[in-house]
């Protein structure tokens, strides 16, 4: 339950609001607040947000799961809702004299709200920014005009935004503090792998939904197996390593793994649970579906093959409204295709075994791309405690408000 104080007036302005709409923006929201507590400990909190924000003292005005939209019919569900919770904010802003907002990705909510918040003499910082270099880049143009300081996770971001004269400052990406923290919780790997000069090992990350996984399972598969028969007629060992964090799809993949199997008893791939950072750290290369985890797969500037699979409707929805040349955030980063991307209809075994293979079969390839991925994490993700760097930026911020 939402912990709720009565809302009245403040003699003090020493209020922030903070919103967070996603469980995500929940992660970042804590260790931010945990941050700028310790700056400036005067400041009350308040806003949106889930346990790991309240945990950091903000007075929570609704339930964050309430806010989860996923996909345009749900939006438009709930979109009633969210009209409420949005005029319920800015009616606390009056009961609560406020120095500043922090708006935490959710852009769909949070850009609408910076504007109205900006009329009532509220000045706002944005936190993530919007994906404008895949899609709706004008946004550029109302951030400029609506937004005090955008803080962004990506350099290059940073770059964008200074461009188009935005107030932006690059503070580093949570992943490079999460990963290692994460990683000391995940199983250790106890299954034999075979040493650079006589095998590989190979990651196969169908990804964590349940529509990725069921698209994308059987031509990764269908690769291992391809892959498995090669490296018999090359005389060398290869293992798989399929990670699955979502319980609901375990039997559907054991079920999955068990039929291959049975077509190629020699096959050697294990399912383990809950360690898909375990694997890309031990992979010499990874079958991974789009997303987030081709971030986490740069981190450990593994080599991967990136498969995207959708719909045909939001497959050609995106590519009317993609911006990037690239799907995957490793090339995105890197600015080139260093990972090769294979969607759609060529996401089948033969053509995602050919660019495996290549990879697998060149040490002096992999050696090359692992090259390119950290130069990338390196320029792109940053190295600082990126909460504390953001809390520093605010507090900036804060100290150039007149009083």
């Amino acid at each position: 339950m939402v912990t709720k104080k009565k809302s009245h007036l403040h003699e003090s302005d020493k209020n922030i609001l903070v919103i967070a709409g996603e469980h995500s923006g929940d992660l970042l929201g804590s260790d931010l607040l945990h941050e700028l507590s310790v700056l400036e400990p005067e400041y009350k909190f308040y806003g949106i947000g889930g346990e790991g924000m309240m945990d950091q003292g903000l007075d929570s005005l609704e339930e964050l799961e309430n806010l989860s939209v996923i996909g345009f019919s749900e939006a438009i569900k709930k979109y009633s809702y969210l009209k409420k919770v949005f005029y319920r904010v800015l009616k606390e802003t009056t009961l609560r004299p406020t120095k500043l907002a922090i708006l935490i990705d959710y852009p769909g909510f949070n850009l609408r709200l910076a504007k109205e918040l900006k009329e009532r003499g509220i000045p706002t910082v944005f936190y993530v920014s919007p994906q404008i270099w895949a899609w709706k880049f004008n946004r550029i143009f109302f951030i400029k005009e609506q937004i005090a300081l955008m803080l962004t996770l990506f350099r290059f971001e940073e770059e964008i935004y200074t461009e188009y004269g935005v107030n932006a400052k690059f503070v580093g990406h949570p992943i490079t503090k999460r990963i290692p923290e994460k990683l000391k919780k995940e199983p250790v790997i106890t299954e034999k792998l075979p040493d650079s000069h006589h095998g590989y090992t190979v990651g196969l990350l169908p990804g964590s939904r349940k529509g990725e996984i069921h698209r994308l399972i059987d031509p990764i598969l269908g690769t291992a197996a391809l892959l498995h028969e090669q490296c018999k007629l090359e005389k060398k060992k290869i293992v798989f390593l399929l990670p699955n964090i979502n319980a609901k799809e375990e039997s559907f993949l054991l079920e999955k793994i068990n039929s291959l199997k049975q077509i190629h008893p020699d096959i050697q791939i294990h399912y383990i649970w809950n360690a898909s950072l375990r694997v890309m750290e031990t992979s010499d290369l990874l079958l991974i579906a789009s997303g987030t985890a081709t971030l986490e797969g740069l981190y450990f500037e593994t080599p991967m093959v990136i498969l995207y699979k959708v719909s045909l409707f939001t497959y050609f929805l995106g590519s009317l409204l993609m911006k990037s040349k690239f799907i995957g955030l490793a090339n995105i980063l890197s600015g080139e295709e260093v990972c090769r991307e294979i969607t759609q209809n060529e996401c089948q075994p033969k053509y995602i075994f050919q660019e495996a293979w290549k990879i697998l079969s060149n040490s002096k390839l992999r050696n090359k791309i692992k090259g390119i991925l950290r130069d990338a994490k390196e320029r792109e993700l940053g190295t600082t405690n990126a909460s504390k760097k953001a809390a520093k930026e605010i507090q900036s911020l804060l100290r150039s408000l007149p009083n």
